[in-house]
């Protein structure tokens, strides 16, 4: 039984000479993909080979910089969980079934040979990642690029997803959502790999595509109710936190929605603020009864998680030179939590700082920090702050993708302590933030041409008299 040792080495010369012939593989299959669900006239339809090769340049680019710069990591084990399953079915698809429908808290007698192999056995989240890369591993034939390379195509329709929606709403808008959603560079890099966030990142986007067609299209609701509830069901058993801060942002886009359609505008302006302590109130419902269910769920157990981070990454800034940062002190109450908000947020969208960096890496990610940060203010500087929240408060779709991605800033800056593991924890956030910036910014253009077209009607009108 299951003749393996514990690490098998990734980039060998097998990844080298399947590599190509899985890239035309998917790029053909992308093409057929492509012909099936979009017109030939359609205007996105040009970026969905290009968003789909760079999500597969991403998945092959994250092996080649853990594999010869981190000298290993988490894709790493998570490459040689999968390998165990492979080795299972090689066995007998019986120990591969057994094994993918166990537990990580279940010693079932009949897989405990596979088990003891496995870095994640203990790990829930860790070891729910790891069935699905076990599951790629069979049409990969155990390789490591072409494992990686399905998974990137596989996670690609929730990032297509995420794109098509943002589309609907703004037609007019389809060439800055392709960058913002499919071509930002950490986005697709860190995104594409064998790690947790490749699929967390594209459940976020499957959750926003199936809540605008179960609300706001109301088109294919039980397709769409069952997409809502799987993607919502993975991403709570990889990173529960994404959840949390994906939920309460969702029911303030519906709400804020429908709160547009009523035709009274004392109506609209009283529903306002209605619906934003019913979205809040609504959400944190839904989280503590999720807290009630499982305990790494509650609000406290996300609160024992973030600090345990915060002591381990602490720990590698201080004595393995690992680039850490400081949020300063908090005694464990919600109100010390909430005050590192912006503090937080910061960190996750605009540092490192160009100063701060330690490494290639780092450098990669301060520079484009730095063209957000400059992007971001650029976008408030013209829009202002007076009317950024006027802009906000109309703008469902604006207040969502805003409130969105500054809420996950916070949590994901308050627990990482780590530049590097804080490059890969936001990505969720980043194609939200940006969006929101360029609707705020197309939302300012809209309300100057109306305002100068309101001027230029009550002017007094000259008339030009014949004097002949």
């Amino acid at each position: 039984m299951m003749k393996m040792s514990y690490y098998q080495k990734m980039l060998t010369t097998s990844d080298i000479v399947a590599t190509p012939f899985y890239l035309i593989f998917f790029i053909l299959a992308a093409f057929f993909i492509r012909s099936l669900i979009m017109d030939a006239d359609n205007p996105i339809r040009k970026y969905f080979i290009p968003g789909l090769m760079a999500k597969l340049l991403g998945a092959i680019m994250v092996g080649v910089v853990y594999f010869f710069y981190y000298n290993g990591g988490d894709t790493t084990q998570y490459y040689n969980n999968a390998i165990v399953f492979y080795n299972a079915f090689s066995d007998s698809p019986y120990y591969f079934y057994k094994l993918l429908m166990s537990v990580p808290d279940y010693d079932d007698p009949a897989i405990m040979t596979y088990k003891y192999w496995m870095y994640f056995h203990r790990d829930p989240s860790g070891y729910f990642l790891s069935k699905f890369a076990g599951v790629l591993t069979l049409p990969s034939f155990n390789i490591y690029t072409p494992t990686a390379m399905w998974l990137a195509f596989v996670s690609y329709s929730g990032v297509w997803g995420l794109y098509v929606t943002l589309c609907k709403i703004y037609p007019e808008m389809y060439k800055k959502f392709a960058f913002a959603v499919l071509f930002v560079p950490s986005v697709f890099f860190w995104g594409s790999g064998i790690l947790k966030d490749t699929v967390t990142f594209s459940c976020v986007g499957w959750m926003t595509y199936s809540t605008y067609n179960l609300f706001f299209a109301r088109r294919k609701l039980i397709l769409n109710g069952f997409i809502l509830l799987l993607s919502t069901y993975v991403c709570l058993r990889l990173k529960a936190y994404i959840v949390f801060s994906m939920l309460p942002a969702l029911i303030f886009w519906v709400f804020l929605h429908y709160r547009t359609k009523l035709n009274s505008k004392f109506l609209r302006g009283a529903m306002g603020p209605v619906a934003i302590l019913a979205g809040a109130a609504f959400g944190f419902l839904i989280i503590r009864q999720l807290g009630s269910q499982y305990k790494n769920y509650s609000l406290e157990g996300a609160v024992k998680t973030a600090e345990t981070f915060q002591q381990f990454h602490g720990f590698l800034a201080e004595h393995e030179q690992a680039s850490g940062y400081d949020l300063g002190a908090t005694d464990g109450s919600y109100t010390s939590i909430l005050l590192k908000l912006p503090v937080a947020a910061n960190v996750t969208l605009f540092r490192p700082y160009l100063w701060e960096v330690r490494n290639p890496v780092m450098l990669l990610s301060a520079l484009e920090s730095t063209i957000m940060m400059l992007f971001a203010i650029r976008i408030f500087w013209k829009t202002g702050i007076r009317h950024t929240f006027r802009s906000l408060a109309k703008n469902p779709t604006a207040f969502f993708c805003i409130f969105f991605s500054i809420f996950f800033a916070f949590c994901v800056g308050f627990s990482a302590y780590n530049f590097g593991a804080l490059v890969r924890y936001k990505i969720p956030c980043i194609p939200f933030f940006i969006s929101g910036l360029l609707i705020l910014n197309m939302q300012t253009q809209v309300d100057t041409a109306q305002r100068k077209k309101k001027e230029n009607a009550a002017k007094p009108q000259r008339f030009a008299f014949d004097t002949a």
